[in-house]
């Protein structure tokens, strides 16, 4: 069985470049001078969770697939 990196190249691209706006976003509210602190807690809450959420069931979904068909 061969070993399979944790890290794909699609990785990087994906959190280094296609993200990069977002990033930005998120510098913006933490740097600048937000009108509502819950309101920014609760935006960069739904952000980190839908973010987790997403990752997280490709992960288990990708797993699944390698179970199932390898």
């Amino acid at each position: 069985m061969s070993q399979i990196p944790l890290f794909g190249p699609g990785t990087y691209l994906i959190f280094g470049i296609i993200l990069a706006p977002v990033y930005g976003m998120l510098l913006a509210w933490y740097f600048g001078d937000p009108i509502d602190k819950t309101r920014w807690r609760l935006g960069v809450g739904a952000l980190v969770g839908i973010t987790t959420a997403l990752w997280g069931g490709m992960y288990v979904f990708t797993v699944l697939i390698g179970v199932i068909f390898f």
